[in-house]
């Protein structure tokens, strides 16, 4: 069979499983992200059904899916709430890191794994997906609740440390170190 048409009946199952999984959580009363969680681990690399045919625009369209959700976040709060946000919660930013990365490290230090080791951890456990965070609070109607400009500012706050911390992740695995 032709690749191309291989692709776009890849495509249409992915999206057709999608959607049923989207009316699932519609009916459950919950966001559909972590039916798109489990969804996903049954097609591809180790899942149930090999997608060979849409590796290459699912990579694409996941990009531009992330980008245009963080758009769609920016339109919905001007750049005074968020720095006002940002000003205001600083403290929850920190405290954010403080019981999210340490933690982290603490259990790849137990488990012996060195501090790049720990290094390493701390980000996976501190980061979270403003992304998903957001597309969450919007599809559960919260984005009017007056906690969310504290959430958001927090999702923020772990970006911009994202921003610090992965040049130096890629510093440290590549053996130059922290000051190097």
């Amino acid at each position: 069979m032709d690749q191309l048409a291989v692709t776009l009946i890849e495509l249409g199952a992915v999206v057709f499983v999608l959607g049923l999984l989207a009316r699932l959580a519609g009916r459950v009363g919950m966001s559909p992200i972590p039916f798109y969680l489990l969804g996903g681990l049954g097609f591809g690399a180790g899942g149930i059904i090999q997608l060979d045919g849409v590796r290459e625009f699912s990579h694409l369209s996941g990009e531009i899916g992330v980008i245009l959700l963080l758009l769609m976040l920016g339109l919905e709060y001007s750049a005074d709430e968020l720095f006002t946000g940002l000003r205001k919660s600083w403290q929850a930013g920190v405290l954010d890191a403080v019981l999210n990365a340490i933690p982290g490290a603490a259990v790849a230090l137990l488990l012996g794994w060195g501090p790049v080791g720990a290094l390493v951890m701390a980000g996976v456990t501190y980061i979270s997906s403003s992304g998903i965070a957001a597309k969450t609070l919007t599809d559960l109607g919260r984005l009017g609740n007056r906690e969310t400009p504290v959430v958001l500012s927090v999702l923020v706050f772990e970006d911009l440390a994202m921003a610090v911390y992965l040049p130096i992740l890629t510093a440290t695995l590549a053996g130059v170190g922290f000051f190097g």
